[in-house]
């Protein structure tokens, strides 16, 4: 492995043998991530509004964040909704001790995970803290999630992932 850029992301010029021949391909190290599918008490799920200058757009993400701190996942998702949401450790009323699912973030070019949790939180009033990148903390009934997704304001892959997860887990209860 050569390291091509080492930034937010390291980039590296990996190859390997393979059948006798020399595959060449490029690994993005991306540092793992938790996301919590966040629903209060009246079963409407949070969404965060936040600008994202790649795309140049502001966009509609359940709260998330990268690990970068020496904390476990499930309390970085902690951390993270206090951030994002102003939901505090006390509003919670039930977190998974787990992640409900795992997966690879860019399964083709990166082993960085995201960790999704189910959180139930006390209905109330959230807003984030001044100092973080989110604009608005949004609780949407399911029914407004699918049409924002029909209409493409929703095009987030982890929300995606958590919408569909979380819609399926109530239907099958």
């Amino acid at each position: 492995m050569k390291l091509l850029y080492d930034g937010y992301v390291k980039i590296y010029d990996c190859e390997r043998e393979r059948n006798g021949k020399i595959e060449k391909f490029t690994k993005v190290a991306l540092r793992g991530a938790s996301g919590g599918i966040v629903i209060n008490e009246e079963g409407k799920m949070a969404l965060v509004k936040q600008y994202r200058p790649i795309l140049g757009r502001i966009t509609l993400e359940i709260p998330a964040g990268t690990l970068d701190k020496q904390i476990s996942k499930k309390d970085a998702i902690i951390e993270e909704l206090e951030e994002e949401c102003g939901i505090l450790k006390e509003d919670i009323i039930e977190i998974s001790d787990e992640p409900i699912i795992t997966y690879n973030i860019i399964e083709n070019m990166s082993d960085g995970e995201m960790n999704l949790y189910l959180i139930k939180v006390k209905t109330k009033e959230s807003t984030p803290k001044e100092d973080d990148d989110v604009d608005e903390v949004i609780f949407y009934s399911l029914e407004e999630i699918e049409e924002q997704i029909k209409t493409r304001t929703i095009t987030d892959p982890k929300t995606l992932i958590a919408f569909f997860l979380y819609k399926d887990m109530i239907k099958n209860e």
